[in-house]
């Protein structure tokens, strides 16, 4: 709602947006770096070796958000169209190359591939949580009109862009709550443990699939064949959302079927 944190600062201002990422970054590193140590039993440094690790595939996130939302944008242009980021494109191209740097940079015996991707994913969802709150701030990510006790009208920003003066779905808070929550849910759930991927990928992408048909905000589209006034149906986010949901259940069936061999192996 207010995109900038100062006027001015030695002549440059301070995107709340940009703000609110890097702290939920930080946040982030503090969680999974009391988790890599308290819980999941490594040293301190091999924590530290993980921390880097995390932080070149966040800065490989940022790079894939960029061209995954471009890439979208562009084949709906039908000309070149960079300059927006997408969660979704960060997500999986971050998570892929922590994959392959733990691959080739963390070769510990007592690496435990499945539990470090639980604990990074329960951090990225805090950090994501905190994130949205500085799309709302810079008006980005925005929902469609409505006349509900819900609506916003925004003063600055992108949504002021497109829609001044208009009450909207603030879809920045709305998802921002639900990550906080799953957050609390990932860590205090006991049949959680263990399958907090899973219980990720099934939960945001379902949230993410629903939460699309109030966004008002361009996200590019692919395929797709519902026009409403707003955009198109299906979205490319919802496209990936229907994968996340189909990969946690695969996930889940995969360790279900794993569980039940090594009990028969054990008897």
């Amino acid at each position: 709602m207010y995109p900038f944190l100062l006027p001015e600062i030695f002549d440059y201002t301070i995107p709340m947006h940009d703000l609110m990422m890097i702290i939920g970054v930080f946040f982030m590193l503090i969680y999974v770096a009391f988790r890599f140590e308290k819980r999941d039993g490594y040293s301190r440094q091999q924590t530290n070796k993980l921390l880097g690790l995390i932080v070149i595939s966040s800065l490989l996130a940022l790079v894939s958000a960029f061209l995954v939302d471009g890439i979208f944008h562009s084949i709906e242009n039908g000309e070149l169209t960079f300059g927006s980021i997408t969660f979704l494109g960060g997500l999986i191209g971050g998570v892929l190359s922590f994959l392959l740097l733990i691959k080739y940079f963390f070769k510990d015996e007592n690496k435990d591939i499945k539990q470090l991707l639980n604990t990074l994913i329960t951090g990225v969802v805090l950090a994501h949580a905190i994130g949205r709150i500085g799309c709302f701030l810079a008006g980005c990510c925005f929902g469609i009109p409505t006349d509900s006790f819900l609506g916003v009208v925004f003063p600055y920003g992108y949504a002021h862009q497109e829609f001044p003066d208009i009450a909207i779905y603030p879809t920045q808070l709305f998802e921002s709550a639900f990550l906080f929550i799953l957050f609390v849910a990932l860590n205090k759930v006991k049949s959680f443990k263990t399958i907090e991927l899973e219980v990720y990928l099934i939960a945001y992408g379902t949230w993410r699939f629903f939460l699309e048909f109030i966004r008002g905000d361009d996200r590019g589209s692919l395929f797709g064949f519902i026009s409403t006034e707003y955009t198109v149906f299906p979205t490319p986010s919802q496209y990936i959302s229907v994968l996340m949901v189909v990969f946690g259940f695969y996930l889940l069936r995969k360790n279900k079927h794993k569980k039940l061999e090594t009990k028969i192996q054990t008897k």
